[in-house]
This record gives C-alpha cells, structure tokens and sequence, in this order.
C-alpha cells in the first residue's frame, strides 16, 4: 500500500499538476489536496480512473496508518482493501475505498478529511467501530 501511496504522490510531481506534491506529506492536512484532486472530478463528473482511484485510497490509508498503526485485510467488492486499527485491544475498520469513489460521485458530503477526522475519536475510546 504505500507504494501506490507513493505513486499518488509522483503522479502531482508535475509543476502543471492541480496540486503541489511536496505538501502531499501524509499529514492529516494533506488529506485536503486528496479532496481538492477528488473535487475536481465531481466538478466535472468525470469517472476517476481505477489506478488513481487505487492510488488515493492508498494514500489515505497510508496516512491512517502511519498516525495510528493498523493493518491491511482483504475486503469486499466495494472495498477490496480494509485498514485495521487497534488490534486485539479493539479493532477500528477504515473503508477508505469506496468513500474516495462516492467523493467524486456525490461530492463534498463525502469529504475525505471529516471521514478521516473519524478515526481518531473512535481509536481513544478504543471503540470498535467500521468507518464507512
């Protein structure tokens, strides 16, 4: 996962690119630019693509992991990759895949930076929760 992670990143390494990779940092922060990049296909209801699709959800798993640990499982069709959180103490399922696709659907009620801003309140309850 982190290298398509990585991936998202280089494909915004062009001065052209709508966003500016050098902020693409795996702050929770950076999860705006991710918003801004999945704005614009709302915008102009456009299909994202599967491999920037892919991409981006990595990133925003890469990010939730790296602040908050976890692993990755195997999913459904929907979400083929589940980040874990919290394991065995309580476990906190991060769905990122399809809420990147239903941000470019159904725009800014699917907002990648209030989903993730999700995480960490249910992670210092250590409350087993799915975020959808």
């Amino acid at each position: 996962m982190a290298s398509q992670a990585a991936d998202f990143v280089n494909a915004f390494s062009d001065p052209r690119a709508p966003v500016d990779a050098s902020k693409l940092d795996f702050s929770e922060g950076s999860l705006h630019l991710v918003d801004q990049v999945l704005e614009d296909f709302y915008q102009r209801q456009a299909a994202l693509s599967d491999d920037l699709h892919f991409f981006a959800s990595a990133y925003v798993f890469e990010t939730a992991r790296r602040q908050f640990g976890g692993r990755y499982l195997r999913g459904d069709e929907d979400n083929p990759f589940v980040l874990v959180i919290g394991e065995p103490d309580f476990r906190v399922g991060v769905l990122a895949m399809a809420k990147i696709k239903d941000r470019t659907v159904n725009g800014p009620e699917d907002n990648i930076p209030f989903f993730y801003a999700g995480i960490e309140p249910l992670v210092e309850r250590r409350a087993s929760a799915t975020l959808t």
